[in-house]
């Protein structure tokens, strides 16, 4: 725009310059042209004349004609001179660009008399003529730039509106609102590319769907393999588990009567099943966080922070959940303690935390987790997003959602999630179970 301006100003300006310059040639050929004919009448008239003595002296120095002004030098006397008069109602910027650098001006000899004749032109009037002139052709130059300016304007605010938009659902396309749609355009170039851009976002919008379709189909099939996991443990492995500890102590019942070497054998056996065991139900809680269908998310996460705890004697944990979680569905519940569980492995696994913080807070309409820690942090900007930053936001935005990490290096981390009570409508969860 503002090169379209400047280009029409040049334009305007040289436009001008040229009119200006016109009338200034004009002016001039015309003072010498007034300056040369006046010579030639008098020269030709003096010399003829009765009494041209007494005619020339009828020049006097206080008189001046229109275009001209005429001087009679005398043998002896002063040279008369000749002032140029203001040009009337003409501007001065106009009058100093048109009036010649030179006053057209010649000195006339007449055979046979005493005195010559100071022929000079004033181009006052000529200047006025020409200003009278070219005044009009000045303000039609100045209208058609404005009218070429507004028309240009218009022309080009048409051509940028359907741009600006356009790119504005192009930004809203990169950050995934793939729900925009372009309007009509006046123009058939932008309306096809208009027709053209919705085409593109509603594939991507269904291929999007599809993918969020697909990626909770396979949180579905995770959940539910872990939960069958967590069964088998229980039900199998623990179970065996019991029963050869079991079996263990009723041989150390009788080990007065058995062999030294059986009964440490014994002792041993039943060591490795409690050492199996124990890992098989740290295993359970974290496929399935105990306590979570029955006794809700708080309790859960107090188990689990219990956990951390014991493997970690050295760290100081912080627990605040919230004092109204009821109603919350179950769904809802599971992402948000695998969301903590992720965040609390991060912790542990890259930050060197002495202290993390866990709080959970309920409102109306949705449920937040908060984990800080004060270990090492890092540069979100710097720093690529792995695997566990990667699943749980995805596990919020599938739930509509969002997951929020600050951190700086040296000064911890935050991880901030934010979920609905409930699942969306609209949107396919998985459930907890078959």
């Amino acid at each position: 725009m503002l090169f379209i301006t400047l280009l029409l100003a040049m334009v305007l300006l040289a436009a001008t310059a040229l009119v200006i310059q016109n009338a200034r040639i004009a002016v001039s050929d015309e003072t010498e042209a007034t300056v040369s004919l006046a010579a030639a009448l008098l020269g030709r008239t003096l010399p003829r004349h009765t009494d041209s003595n007494n005619l020339l002296r009828q020049f006097t120095p206080g008189e001046q004609l229109r275009h001209l002004c005429l001087r009679l030098i005398l043998p002896r006397t002063p040279a008369p001179t000749c002032s140029d008069t203001t040009p009337p109602g003409t501007p001065a910027w106009f009058s100093a660009l048109t009036r010649p650098e030179q006053a057209a001006e010649t000195v006339l000899d007449i055979e046979g008399q005493p005195g010559r004749i100071l022929i000079h032109a004033d181009p006052a009037d000529e200047i006025a003529e020409a200003w009278r002139d070219v005044r009009g052709l000045l303000v039609l130059i100045l209208l058609f730039y404005a009218v070429s300016l507004a028309a240009v304007f218009r022309s080009l605010g048409r051509i940028t509106r359907p741009v600006e938009t356009i790119g504005a659902a192009l930004a809203g396309v990169e950050h995934g609102e793939f729900e925009r749609r372009l309007p009509a355009f006046d123009m058939p170039e932008f309306d096809r590319l208009a027709a053209r851009f919705n085409l593109m976002v509603a594939t991507l919008e269904r291929t999007r769907d599809e993918n969020q379709r697909l990626h909770r189909h396979s949180l579905r099939i995770q959940e539910t393999e872990r939960q069958r996991l967590a069964r088998e443990l229980h039900d199998e492995l623990g179970q065996s588990l019991t029963a050869i500890r079991a079996d263990v102590g009723g041989i150390l019942a009788r080990e007065d009567s058995l062999p030294a070497d059986v009964a440490e054998s014994a002792r041993a056996i039943s060591d490795v099943a409690g050492r199996i065991y124990d890992q098989a139900r740290s295993m359970m809680r974290r496929l399935r966080p105990p306590g979570l269908d029955e006794l809700g998310l708080a309790p859960a996460l107090e188990e689990t922070v219990a956990g951390w705890q014991r493997q970690n004697p050295d760290i100081t944990y912080h627990l605040t959940p919230a004092s109204d979680l009821s109603g919350l569905d179950p769904e809802i519940a599971i992402h948000v303690f695998r969301i903590v569980q992720e965040a609390l492995t991060n912790a542990h696994r890259h930050a060197s935390p002495e202290t993390i913080r866990i709080r959970l807070a309920g409102e109306a309409e949705q449920v937040t987790a908060t984990i800080e820690d004060d270990g090492d942090g890092f540069d979100p900007a710097r720093m690529s997003t792995g695997v566990g930053i990667s699943g749980m936001r995805e596990r919020a935005e599938l739930l509509g959602g969002q997951l929020q990490i600050d951190s700086r290096p040296g000064r911890g981390t935050r991880v901030h999630a934010s979920l609905p009570r409930t699942p969306p409508k609209n949107r396919e969860v998985f459930p907890l179970s078959d």
